[in-house]
């Protein structure tokens, strides 16, 4: 009989979202790990990954991916003490509040637990609004483990607990100091696949990455040294910036390939690549093993680091694929963000990757507050100067003040911003194709959403004109079910979803 239940809610996105991903739930199997190193009898309701083929419309222009809240509530285990509720991204926020709300009606004595990137980012408003007892703040492991073992024990005093927020007997919100970060991140227990329907992500393919085959997230380190001003990381990692050992990230590797045959790693780091040195002895380690794998950084990573050697040993050991963020390509508008890059370093990497067969994928940011024409037209001019450095893809994403980050906060200040259901929604249109939400004084919505438009058709134009090759190799890779870029993989999932819409599986 489990005596904690934890809960992946399902994924959410807008119905013209560019794309549409089902990741394995990293987070959930670390603080699943943690219990069950901890003694504890763990179930997990993964809802994305037990009905991956299904979708429910949420008002007119959404969808959320995954079993029904009523299929949620009834899979949960009678006799479950503790339930943990992940709160990811908190344009999913309102979704998964109100399906805490009808969890608890089904299970009204048992302790509500939420964690994740939005409770710690907005933990009063999280927790007045919603049923839960509990909020975890930042890294979860070992907060969540001394909960349990305190209500188990009959000895819960949340006064005693850091790293969390929670009610009191009167029904108002205490936040406790927080945890400090572990140091020991190699002392974390590994993550508990087992309990995850991690099969049926595998036979398909699916990932955070591009489909390479059999797939599962990894994570190298953890937090993220810089202070860009529309990134929640201070809030939820802090800036330390810690590696795990890279033996250890390589037996866990090989463990998985022998468990799950495993054919690539998405690496989930914030910024996988910071100190030169790590990348380069994980990278010889992995040929001094004669491990043969693919993996990909979809999350981003630095590109001071990557010059042409590294870019060759990065290639040699199997990474296929990477992201980088540049944000912008005016100096102006990088110095207010804090994103401490200069564009012509970006460049410089981009071609040592491109080089040595690495496909890179690159994201823009419009829309910052205080933005100018001027200061577009840089960026336009950048974008086409990553085009022709060889660049495969691009997005052109909206900026929006997302919670934990220091532009949120300012805006929230400086425009009297109500934070209310209408405007977590917004934030779904960061990659809608077809809508738009502007937060800059200079650009209206229909501007900005035309603006992103024109940086993408400057992108794939100029990038199709120097290598009129690129064009030909998606279809050709389409035709083959092959996927080598993230434009080819955005390609499949709307053809996923056009298909889900013809089988009238729209609940």
């Amino acid at each position: 009989m489990p005596a904690i239940c934890l809960v992946r809610p399902p994924t959410i996105y807008a119905a013209n979202n560019l794309t549409t991903m089902y990741t394995p739930p990293l987070g959930v199997a670390y603080i699943a790990g943690s219990l069950k190193s901890a003694g504890f009898e763990i179930q997990v309701v993964d809802a994305v990954g037990e009905s991956l083929d299904t979708r429910h419309l949420v008002g007119n222009d959404c969808y959320y991916y995954g079993l029904s809240f009523d299929e949620i509530v009834e899979t949960i285990d009678p006799e479950t003490k503790i339930i943990g509720v992940t709160f990811n991204f908190s344009f999913e926020y309102p979704e998964s509040r109100d399906l805490a709300k009808q969890i608890r009606e089904r299970f009204p004595n048992s302790l509500f637990v939420g964690g994740g990137e939005h409770i710690t980012a907005v933990p009063i408003q999280s927790l007045e609004e919603s049923v839960l007892d509990v909020g975890v703040l930042g890294e979860g492991e070992e907060t969540m483990v001394e909960i349990a073992n305190l209500y188990m024990e009959n000895k819960l005093d949340l006064k005693s607990v850091n790293g969390i927020a929670y009610k009191d007997k009167n029904g108002d919100v205490v936040v406790n100091p927080r945890r400090q970060r572990k140091r020991e991140i190699d002392e974390i227990p590994l993550p508990d696949w087992e309990l995850i329907p991690v099969e049926n992500y595998l036979d398909r393919g699916y990932g955070f990455g591009v489909n390479r085959g059999r797939s599962i997230p990894l994570m190298a380190s953890r937090g993220c040294p810089y202070q860009c001003t529309f990134c929640s990381n201070p809030s939820m990692w802090t800036t330390r910036w810690i590696a795990r050992d890279p033996d250890l990230v390589l037996d866990e590797m090989q463990f998985y390939q022998d468990r799950y045959q495993i054919e690539n790693f998405d690496f989930f780091d914030l910024t996988a690549i910071v100190k030169k040195e790590w990348i380069i002895s994980f990278c010889e380690k992995i040929k001094a093993r004669g491990l043969k794998f693919t993996w990909q950084l979809p999350s981003g990573t630095r590109t001071e680091a990557i010059d042409g050697k590294v870019a060759k040993l990065l290639y040699d050991s199997g990474c296929r694929n990477m992201s980088y963020s540049p944000e912008s390509g005016s100096l102006e508008v990088l110095k207010r963000i804090k994103k401490k890059i200069h564009p012509d370093t970006f460049i410089n990497s981009i071609n040592a990757a491109y080089n040595n067969g690495i496909n890179v994928k690159c994201n823009i940011m419009v829309g910052f507050p205080g933005e100018t024409y001027s200061e577009l037209l840089e960026t336009y001019r950048f974008i086409i100067r990553l085009a022709k450095a060889g660049a495969y893809d691009l997005s052109v994403w909206a900026f929006s003040p997302y919670p934990g980050s220091e532009l949120f906060e300012q805006i929230k200040i400086q425009k009297k911003m109500v934070i209310d259901d209408k405007y977590y929604n917004s934030l779904r249109s960061y990659a809608d194709r077809n809508a738009t939400v502007s937060f800059s004084e200079n650009f209206s919505n229909e501007r900005l959403r035309k603006l992103r438009i024109i940086g993408i058709l400057l992108f794939y134009g100029t990038s199709f004109f120097v290598r009129p090759y690129r064009p030909f190799k998606i279809i050709w890779n389409l035709l083959k079910g092959k996927q080598e870029s993230r434009a080819e993989q955005g390609m499949v999932n709307l053809i996923r979803r056009k298909l889900m819409s013809s089988r009238k599986q729209v609940a």
